[in-house]
């Protein structure tokens, strides 16, 4: 178990609260604008958070794969709507939880609320990896990056949308894998 602190009854106190919903290849959950009232646990499945530039290019603010928790607490506090889109990359299977009642169960038990300090940690690494990601000088060092550090991503995940996470084109990705391989192979 990756929390093995929290208490079993604990866990069956969010599990009663907790929406299961199973979402097809490509399904938008949340479009930017909406007041995202949830946690989203993913069980199966892989989930893409994006939104579009002032040039009306499709980017990606991070993937959440298996076993990987998001949700929009900050905005939730401020009553701010959502500032991107999620939909499935994959079939998915999730799990929702509302946030005010996450919020009443979570100040009763210390166990929970450590939960949601890590949840939370967890979401603020992926963001900074990104903006990290995205200031690397060239698109090689982008894409090595994810090689080393997200290597099931290169493998799970189109070069559409690895292109679209990195900032670049399509085309740039590719010719950035074609360089790997060929530097591999000599």
């Amino acid at each position: 178990m990756k929390y093995p602190y929290v208490n079993h009854k604990n866990w069956l106190k969010i599990q009663d609260i907790s929406i299961v919903k199973n979402i097809g290849k490509n399904e938008l959950i949340f479009r930017a604008g909406d007041y995202l009232n949830y946690g989203i646990f993913v069980v199966e499945g892989c989930l893409k958070l994006f939104y579009f530039d002032e040039n009306g290019l499709e980017r990606i603010s991070t993937f959440t794969t298996k076993h990987e928790y998001i949700d929009n607490w900050n905005d939730i506090h401020q009553n701010k709507p959502l500032p991107y889109s999620i939909s499935a990359l994959t079939p998915s299977t999730i799990i929702l939880y509302p946030l005010e009642k996450m919020v009443e169960i979570f100040k009763q038990e210390a166990d929970l609320l450590q939960l949601c300090i890590d949840l939370s940690q967890q979401i603020i690494q992926k963001k900074q990896e990104h903006y990290s990601v995205i200031t690397l000088k060239t698109p090689l060092e982008r894409y090595s990056y994810l090689l080393k550090h997200r290597k099931e991503w290169i493998s799970d995940i189109s070069v559409t949308n690895i292109a679209q996470y990195l900032h670049l084109s399509r085309e740039t990705v590719s010719r950035v894998r074609n360089k790997i391989v060929k530097d591999k192979t000599s």
